[in-house]
């Protein structure tokens, strides 16, 4: 063997004993980790647990922590109840009024029916489910509502003044 090679295989051998050094302390705080991650466990979503079992190899414990409270996470994806229809069509079909206008609402609302019914319902998206039909303000009753208030503003009345000195000298 030609000494440049011993050379290098002693330096190759130094590199790898430090890198054992550093693998054995990383071991040594292994543990301390997980002694950390399982203590602030609650603190961890479902998913980030998971992740952390996942990287220790251990199974998640079936039961999830304590859901965080109201207002603290996300409402992204966060499911809505069930709720009464707000709109309904001639044909039937009801919209709740949530989200976007459904296509067969769109496509009443600009056939010749819908037309119809929006002139004579002006100021309403589309037919209530109910069957009562609010109806906007009109500009007439704004109007009205303006005069009211103008009117409501009264000039102060002025007291006579006491004629207690009259009477005294008569």
């Amino acid at each position: 063997m030609a000494f440049t090679t011993l050379k290098s295989l002693d330096a190759e051998i130094k590199q790898l004993e430090a890198q054992k050094k550093l693998v054995e302390k990383r071991d040594g705080e292994v543990p301390k980790a997980l002694a950390v991650l399982q203590r602030y466990a609650k603190v961890l979503t479902l998913a980030q647990r998971r992740q952390v079992a996942k990287l220790i190899g251990e199974p998640i414990d079936a039961q999830p922590a304590r859901a965080p409270k109201a207002g603290t996470g996300s409402l992204k994806g966060r499911k809505l109840g069930k709720v009464a229809p707000k709109y309904r069509l001639p044909s039937g079909e009801t919209w709740a009024g949530r989200g976007l206008t459904p296509k067969t609402f769109s496509a009443w609302a600009k056939s010749a029916d819908g037309k119809v019914w929006a002139k004579a319902n002006p100021g309403a998206k589309f037919p209530p489910a109910d069957g009562a039909v609010k109806k906007a303000a009109t500009k007439a009753a704004k109007k009205v509502r303006k005069v009211v208030k103008k009117s409501s503003k009264a000039k102060p009345i002025r007291k006579p003044a006491k004629k207690g000195s009259a009477k005294a000298a008569g």
